[in-house]
């Protein structure tokens, strides 16, 4: 088992009694050595004292679970952050309403990465109120701004915050 999985298998009970959820564990290489990260989200966001109470309850977890075999690493517990890709149902019913930049495996109904309204969601499909694509208006299919799309989960690639600047 790698040790991402198996960190993460290992903390995941931490999160029934919290506020927090676990979204994520990567072990990963950077330019100061290798890091064991813990994503962290709640549906008020995550705070600095988040991050520090999840490594307090962590960390003496992971130390007997000795997943890396002696090997160094730096333990790093973070938000999982506006860039990240929306995975999971909790996450797509804080998403629901709010404008999101979805990217499809292939092109369907003319329609390959777009920004849209999340609707609605369920385990099989997302159902998109398209935005203003001026990439993905077609006569053929008639795609225009407020048109309602839904889509098998299988064939999108990722689904993003929609981020104004």
């Amino acid at each position: 088992m790698k040790v991402a999985e198996t960190v993460q298998n290992a903390i995941q009970p931490i999160f029934e009694n919290l506020e927090l959820r676990l979204v994520e564990v990567e072990y990963v290489k950077r330019h100061d050595g290798m890091h064991l990260v813990i994503y962290i989200d709640s549906d008020k966001g995550v705070i600095v004292e988040d991050c520090s109470l999840v490594s307090n309850l962590v960390d003496p977890i992971i130390e007997e679970l000795n997943p890396t075999n002696d090997a160094k690493y730096y333990l790093d517990v973070s938000s999982y952050g506006l860039d990240k890709p929306l995975k999971f149902n909790w996450q797509f019913e804080k998403y629901l309403n709010k404008m999101l930049v979805v990217k499809l495996y292939k092109k369907v109904d003319e329609l390959k990465d777009f920004e849209g309204e999340l609707v609605s969601y369920n385990d099989a499909t997302l159902t998109f109120k398209l935005a203003n694509n001026k990439n993905i208006k077609s006569k053929k299919n008639n795609l225009e701004e407020g048109k309602i799309v839904e889509l098998d989960r299988k064939l999108i690639a990722t689904v993003l915050p929609h981020i104004d600047f």
